[in-house]
């Protein structure tokens, strides 16, 4: 058996992050949809609850306000990931296979260093948000820092995922999704 050169160390190293990377994802895309469902059903209970003029639940559209927010930056990279969101591909579908692979080279880095100070900002935000203790306060009360955590997960996967579309150098076309 012969040692593993660095290459050897590299792509495993690759594969290991890009297996670890995919379920995080998967399970956050997972988690939005948990959040999407318990929505839906909130909303029917309060419409029911106002039907029979009964009492509402309290908090209750601060909390679904919170959720849509936070499932959809938390869906976001496993969107990007599926290629299943929305893109405009007039000009580039035009251009010979290489200049794509190159035009999605570069539109991965620019997506990389939006995200990257993307996050940035928002982890700032968290920080100080957290020294200062601040507070959201409506008929409930909760840590500010608690819903700037989602777009910042989210900024910091999207500027992973960004990073692997730039070194695969793959074309949209190639990852196109095969449906939802």
């Amino acid at each position: 058996m012969y040692p593993l050169t660095t290459p050897d160390l590299l792509s495993n190293f690759m594969r290991l992050f890009s297996s670890v990377f995919d379920k995080v994802i998967t399970a956050l895309a997972y988690l939005a949809g948990a959040i999407f469902s318990a929505i839906a059903l909130a909303i029917a209970v309060n419409v029911v609850l106002r039907a029979a003029d009964a009492p509402q639940v309290r908090g209750l559209v601060d909390l679904i306000e919170a959720g849509m927010v936070a499932a959809t930056f938390l869906a976001a990279p496993w969107v990007l990931n599926r290629n299943a969101h929305v893109t405009v591909d007039i000009l580039s579908s035009q251009l010979p296979l290489e200049s794509r692979r190159v035009l999605a080279r570069a539109v991965a880095l620019l997506g990389m260093a939006l995200c990257a100070v993307f996050f940035w900002s928002a982890l700032q935000a968290v920080l100080i948000s957290y020294d200062r203790g601040s507070m959201v306060r409506g008929i409930l009360v909760y840590p500010e820092w608690w819903p700037l955590m989602a777009p910042t997960i989210s900024a910091a996967l999207l500027s992973l995922e960004f990073a692997r579309r730039a070194v695969s150098g793959t074309t949209a076309a190639e990852r196109q999704a095969s449906g939802l």
